[in-house]
């Protein structure tokens, strides 16, 4: 899941509990000795989401109704429309507690070009928009194309790594291109059929929800 998500599930916690699971995404390995208590929770808590969401019987149904070219990058397409669903229900005030904690300077240091793009372009409240939703989708899947152009120039052996593999270090699957066309851009390719079936998503979003609403309890006791 992404910010709104992840946010959405740990606000009742303190901000260094949401400061982690807000910048979970950013930090890699085991060992998170390095952060304090209760950003460590936070960052593992997010894991948790990431891990039950992920295996959650709704996303693998979704997975077999996606597009084929666009299968193995769905789960950020996903990730992206649940935060657009639940945008308008998030409070202003929840809203610019986000923003005050992303501005917080531990953030790691691969996030901060994305937390600047967020900020600039007011993300969290523009989620709402089908369109900007639509188009920061297509944008991902165009930096990601751009790195993998950059990693077949360095390196062409790269041509042959898998679209997906297991991050040792966080235990997420993570979304590759690998053997996909120079200049193919899946993400893109999908977000018509995302505003096509909107409608669809939203009520398998209904489905899933109150599953990942139920970890809050084991934390929060709520």
């Amino acid at each position: 899941m992404n910010f709104l998500g992840h946010a959405h599930l740990s606000l009742a916690g303190s901000d260094n509990f949401l400061f982690g699971n807000l910048i979970a995404d950013g930090v890699r390995g085991s060992d998170l000795s390095g952060w304090s208590p209760e950003i460590e929770a936070g960052i593992r808590f997010h894991r948790r989401c990431d891990a039950v969401i992920d295996a959650h019987p709704e996303t693998r149904w979704l997975l077999t109704q996606v597009p084929p070219a666009s299968r193995r990058v769905a789960g950020i397409a996903f990730d992206m429309m649940w935060d657009h669903l639940l945008a308008g229900e998030m409070h202003d005030d929840d809203i610019e507690r986000l923003y005050r904690l992303l501005a917080r300077e531990e953030v790691p240091s691969r996030l901060t070009s994305l937390i600047e793009w967020i900020q600039v372009r007011d993300a969290l409240r523009r989620y709402q928009e089908l369109e900007f939703t639509l188009s920061t989708i297509a944008s991902i899947g165009e930096r990601m194309t751009d790195r993998r152009r950059l990693r077949q120039t360095s390196d062409p052996r790269q041509q042959s790594d898998p679209r997906q593999q297991s991050d040792s270090r966080s235990g997420r699957r993570t979304h590759k291109m690998g053997d996909l066309e120079a200049g193919a851009n899946p993400l893109a390719d999908m977000t018509p059929w995302l505003a096509d079936n909107r409608a669809m998503l939203e009520d398998s979003f209904a489905r899933l929800w109150p599953d990942m609403l139920a970890l809050r309890q084991t934390i929060f006791h709520m």
